[in-house]
């Protein structure tokens, strides 16, 4: 077992409904030691701290850790750099909400997408107002998140929004908060960059990493080690700025293949052997 990293998995990979305690020992059967879960099913904004502590208690029985919770399914409906300030301040709340259920279940970070500039080809808000939007309304979060130690960590997905490893780290530095980070996902930016340069770049900024593959040519997600990522620079790099931590494959759930867990358990040991 890798001291340095532990081995996670996201949600997305098993069947949609599956219970979360059956989601854990299915992972912890696999040889994962945690799971990103998301807000949703059998957590959600409305739930109480006693449903929350029963999902921790959940994972613990399983030998589980839950590396972070995904709030931005539901920030999708409510998104931070939306023109109403209602509608922002409702997507502000939901963080708020999302950083308690984070510490009943015993969980150090909350996934956030900090903002989407339109959707497919159609354009909604202008980057300089969503910087802004964004900057402002995450600035409202992140004393409770530092008093509740939970990271709030922002993923580079493509969503047009801090599309260079530079923009996410000055966006990240301007808060002068440890407790806003990055969670970085090593397929999302081949499309226009090169993971390993983000990691260099962003450095102890980040706190999650996602674990993903994708083929230039003809430009698609593809099974891990099938793609274009060069994964022996990419562990590189994360031992060079000193990363320790999750490592949690992003992968969809195959209703062809029920042990899909199991090969890519393996694909992430041959990752973690590059180290």
């Amino acid at each position: 077992m890798n001291e340095r990293f532990i081995k996670s998995v996201c949600h997305s990979i098993f069947a949609p409904g599956t219970p979360l305690a059956q989601q854990f020992r299915q992972a912890r059967d696999a040889g994962f030691q945690a799971v990103e879960i998301r807000l949703g099913g059998e957590l959600t904004a409305a739930s109480s701290k006693e449903d929350a502590e029963r999902v921790g208690e959940a994972a613990r029985r399983a030998g589980i850790a839950i590396a972070s919770l995904w709030v931005s399914n539901v920030l999708a409906e409510t998104p931070l750099n939306h023109s109403e300030p209602e509608v922002r301040a409702r997507g502000t709340a939901t963080i708020h909400k999302a950083i308690e259920l984070c510490r009943h279940i015993g969980c150090g970070a909350l996934l956030i997408v900090p903002g989407r500039l339109g959707d497919g080809p159609r354009f909604r808000y202008g980057y300089r107002e969503t910087w802004d939007r964004v900057t402002a309304e995450l600035g409202k979060c992140v004393a409770h998140a530092a008093e509740a130690k939970v990271y709030l960590t922002l993923e580079n997905v493509r969503n047009k929004f801090l599309v260079s490893p530079i923009e996410m780290k000055t966006f990240i530095d301007q808060f002068e908060s440890p407790w806003l980070q990055s969670h970085f996902d090593t397929g999302n930016v081949m499309a226009f960059g090169y993971p390993q340069d983000w990691i260099l770049t962003l450095g102890s900024r980040i706190r999650r990493v996602h674990v993903k593959d994708y083929k230039l040519d003809p430009g698609r997600f593809v099974p891990l080690l099938d793609g274009d990522v060069d994964w022996k620079e990419v562990m590189a790099a994360l031992k060079q700025v000193g990363y320790r931590g999750f490592l949690s494959p992003e992968v969809g759930y195959r209703q062809d293949h029920p042990d899909h867990l199991m090969p890519v358990s393996k694909a992430l040991d041959r990752i973690l052997a590059m180290a």
